[in-house]
């Protein structure tokens, strides 16, 4: 099972968190029982606004996460 944990928190959300968690849920459902969505208020990560978004995948922190990094940071560990 990939854990993500989504920072859901104003800088964060405001930057695309929102849509990056989107495009999980989607593929979500593409891999039932394997990838488990958290989102969290905040990682208090976003003291400069450019480390947001901040997503963990596992124990990997991801900060200025962009959609298509966070897909393949799942899929490593999926397949």
């Amino acid at each position: 099972m990939v854990k993500v944990e989504i920072c859901a928190g104003s800088h964060c959300s405001l930057v695309g968190a929102l849509n990056i968690l989107e495009t999980l849920e989607e593929l979500q459902t593409e891999y039932p029982g394997q990838i488990q969505i958290e989102k969290v208020e905040c990682m208090d990560m976003c003291d400069d606004i450019k480390n947001a978004p901040v997503i963990r995948v596992n124990d990997d922190l991801i900060t200025s996460a962009q959609t298509q990094m966070v897909i393949s940071k799942v899929m490593e560990r999926i397949k």
